[in-house]
């Protein structure tokens, strides 16, 4: 008997260790992937189960910040899911498209073919640890045996010999998901704009795609086609003529391989929805719609996922899955996608006015709304800008305008408002919000020069010049964005 205790013991000991290796893999490890990683297959998709997704969008950024899946489901029905990454390779596309169908069943693949000009397998390390580390058995030791570098291959298939000497480079960006790429279904939704020249000229050239390129998208074609999965190929609208040095793309030379899928597609007889030649029907400004020509900003995805949802419901046959009951969970993530949408597009602006304008959208009991004053509230602050404040709840905000040093704090919280305005000198506030001790101060330049916004123990505020603004979310106690504006210089300079 005492053998068999000891045995047990062995194996209890055994079994320890096997949960510790299992939540150092599942748990721990994925901290230690750098930031890059929030560029990677979404970690979202792995709370779904099979057979969830009639469509499946893989490819590069360009389709992970153009097309957005759960508006595809509330204006059309369709559940889809988006397994993109930065830089994927079609070769790299491939293989998630391989998992995907073995694990979802789709009855559509939309392929993005921006990366049809390039050569090589895989580009450096980084982009390509986006798919492999998200890959499953079998399709991971396929892919990385098939396109990583023999000498290469171990740090593909353990990922910890890789990320492991990242211990002291850790921050709590790394312990928090991508907010913008949080609850939308693999997308990536950013509400800044870099203005550029133009999308075109675009040419009629053709030309074979590189080896690599062709020999994986056909493989990846053909795969679909003989498990009766239907394919759609498509290249969303950038500037075609730009050259990305950092990737080594000329893109005004790339024109003829996008040009040359449309051969690819017509020998397989699928469809092939190249925007290089039809994006001046989506009407997009240059100067407001995408990042400086390469992603579209949330703005111009909305036009561009409405733009595909037609074109699949006139050319596909797909369930709407609205009407099914199985399928509610979808419009729960939804209408949290709309308010994760809202919170990315007044984390996104950069405009007082605009800002002031999006705060109005968290007067309820939800949301606190802070605002403490630094140095100065700002010779800079125009009548617009104070009425602004006003209809926001600050009423007494008029004083403000006044050509001389004042402090002031602000707290709104619900129908709950608190303002406080002093002359050169230091004002403070103690309080709570929902059982959760806050503390604001505003000290002007000879009174201490600070800002502080705690709640709890943390101080939130950005401490700049001006105006300091916090959103607290107290439901999820999270703060949803913390930012300033230098209110004494007419620009109002924005920092975060």
């Amino acid at each position: 008997m005492r053998g068999l205790s000891d045995n047990k013991r062995k194996m209890m000991r055994f079994a320890g260790f096997i949960v510790c290796v299992l939540l150092i893999c599942q748990v721990i490890f994925p901290v230690f992937e750098s930031n890059l990683m929030q560029q990677g297959v979404s970690n979202e998709y792995d709370r779904f189960g099979k057979d969830t997704f009639d469509v499946i969008l893989a490819g590069s950024s360009t389709i992970m910040y153009g097309i957005h899946p759960l508006q595809l489901y509330d204006e059309f029905g369709i559940s889809s899911y988006s397994l993109t990454t930065a830089a994927q390779r079609i070769p790299l596309t491939y293989y998630l498209v391989k998992e995907a169908l073995r694990e979802q069943h789709p009855q559509l693949v939309v392929i993005d073919v921006y990366y049809a000009g390039y050569e090589q397998t895989t580009s450096f390390d980084g982009h390509t640890h986006l798919v492999t580390d998200a890959l499953s058995f079998p399709e991971k030791l396929a892919c990385v045996t098939d396109v990583v570098p023999q000498q290469k291959q171990a740090d593909f298939l353990f990922e910890f010999g890789t990320y492991h000497t990242r211990w002291e480079n850790l921050s709590k960006a790394d312990f928090y998901g991508n907010p913008n790429r949080r609850g939308t279904y693999g997308a990536k939704a950013w509400y800044g704009s870099i203005p550029f020249d133009s999308f075109g000229p675009v040419i009629e050239t053709r030309a074979p795609l590189p080896e690599n390129a062709d020999k994986y998208l056909r493989k990846t074609i053909e795969m679909c086609q003989e498990n009766g999965v239907e394919v759609l190929l498509t290249l969303m609208p950038m500037d075609y003529n730009k050259v990305v040095e950092n990737g080594g793309i000329d893109r005004a030379e790339w024109q003829k391989y996008w040009n040359g899928v449309q051969d690819i597609a017509d020998e397989y007889g699928i469809n092939y929805l190249n925007f290089m030649h039809c994006y001046d029907e989506l009407q997009f400004d240059p100067a407001d719609s995408t990042d400086g020509g390469t992603h579209l900003n949330a703005y111009s995805a909305e036009t561009i996922t409405r733009y595909l949802g037609e074109y699949l419901k006139e050319n596909y046959t797909l369930e709407d899955v609205r009407e099914n009951p199985s399928y509610d969970f979808m419009r729960e993530d939804f209408e949290r996608y709309q308010e994760y949408k809202t919170e990315l597009e007044l984390m996104s602006t950069k405009d007082l006015g605009d800002y002031l304008d999006l705060l109005k959208n968290y007067r309820s009991s939800r949301y606190t709304i802070f605002v403490s004053v630094k140095d100065i509230q700002g010779y800079a602050l125009t009548q617009d800008i104070i009425e602004k404040m006003i209809n926001l709840g600050y009423e007494g905000g008029g004083i403000l305008l006044d050509k001389q040093y004042h402090s002031f704090i602000g707290m709104i919280h619900g129908a709950k408002v608190v303002e406080m305005y002093g002359g050169d000198e230091a004002l403070f506030y103690d309080g709570e919000i929902n059982r959760r001790k806050v503390f604001l101060s505003s000290r002007t330049l000879e009174q201490g020069n600070l800002s502080e916004i705690k709640i709890g123990a943390k101080d939130y505020s950005v401490n700049k010049r001006g105006l300091n603004f916090v959103l607290y979310d107290n439901q999820a106690e999270e703060v949803i964005d913390a930012v300033s504006f230098d209110t004494h210089v007419p620009e109002f300079t924005c920092s975060r």
